[in-house]
């Protein structure tokens, strides 16, 4: 039941209440997959096999928030999302441009900042990802 709940949240997250007889918002899908790496165990060998340091990271918490003229990320419009047991997440948005903020939590002070750019009646593929600690050097 709770993983109903929260897909239902991560749906409708960001679609404005459409008013009586007002056009439907212009929004689009923002979906994709969270990875976490804590770096590789010990020397890679060049010419033994590759480490690969990403992981599935299921529950990861991300902002997704407005981008402003300037590049940041315009607080008032942010919103939470958090990928699901298989690390996957979808959210429907208004169309415009967007900052993703990996958030810190538990084994992760988070990550990279993305930009991305919603489009009316398409689907956007971003993959999130974590800096994990402690890190494997």
């Amino acid at each position: 039941m709770k993983a109903i709940a929260v897909a239902v949240v991560l749906a409708t997250v960001g679609v404005p209440a459409a008013a009586s007889g007002a056009a439907p918002a212009a929004t689009g899908l923002l979906a994709g997959t969270t990875q976490i790496s804590f770096g590789c165990p010990g020397p890679v060998n060049p010419d033994g096999p590759s480490c690969n340091p990403w992981h599935p990271f299921e529950h990861a918490r991300f902002s997704v928030a407005r981008r402003s003229t300037t590049g940041a990320p315009v607080p008032a419009t942010a919103v939470v999302v958090t990928s699901n047991a298989q690390a996957h997440f979808s959210v429907r948005l208004d169309s415009g441009t967007y900052v993703v903020t990996p958030l810190p939590q538990h084994n992760t002070h988070g990550g990279p900042r993305l930009t991305v750019r919603v489009r009316t009646g398409a689907t956007t593929t971003v993959l999130v990802r974590f800096d994990g600690f402690p890190r494997m050097e």
